[in-house]
């Protein structure tokens, strides 16, 4: 699913311990308060994505989390599109076991993160990336994931296990 304003509540918790700017739909610098996600935009009020920053001091920093069991599939194929500092997409593919935990340690990357999403099952390995909805997402070995068993390969064998 694409990160956004409007069902991103449903789906993640969120925490930050201070304020923190931003740009709105906008365009316009803004604050953001308390434990408020921040949807970043250009200066030419174009999305992109949520903005998650490790924060000016220990402690400060943005924490998306996925709902405690919010995904009922157990071996999928995790899909993380997020933009770079130099504006740049980078799509990328996890095989796991256990996606909860594999979309937690994306999101707990800092930069900004558009879409993020599992699909049941492991999708066709086809040469070092997947296809899915006409888009080649860029297969990635390891993602830390703090409980050490999260990821497989296209076989469904763990690549890390407790």
């Amino acid at each position: 699913m694409d990160i956004g304003q409007s069902l991103f509540d449903a789906w993640f918790d969120f925490a930050r311990p201070t304020v923190a700017p931003y740009r709105d739909a906008a365009g316009d610098e803004v604050v953001a308060a308390i434990d408020a996600p921040r949807f970043d935009h250009d200066a030419a009020a174009a999305s992109i994505g949520l903005l998650v920053e490790p924060g000016a001091e220990l402690g400060q920093a943005d924490r998306a989390r996925l709902q405690a069991a919010a995904i009922g599939a157990t071996k999928a194929t995790v899909l993380h599109r997020r933009r770079t500092d130099d504006g740049a997409i980078v799509r990328r593919a996890w095989y796991t076991l256990d996606p909860q935990a594999v979309i937690d340690a994306c999101l707990g990357q800092a930069g900004h993160h558009l879409s993020i999403g599992a699909v049941p099952g492991y999708r066709p390995n086809l040469g070092g990336f997947v296809r899915y909805r006409g888009e080649d997402w860029q297969l990635t070995d390891l993602v830390g994931t703090g409980t050490g068993a999260a990821i497989g390969d296209e076989e469904g064998r763990a690549l890390i296990g407790a």
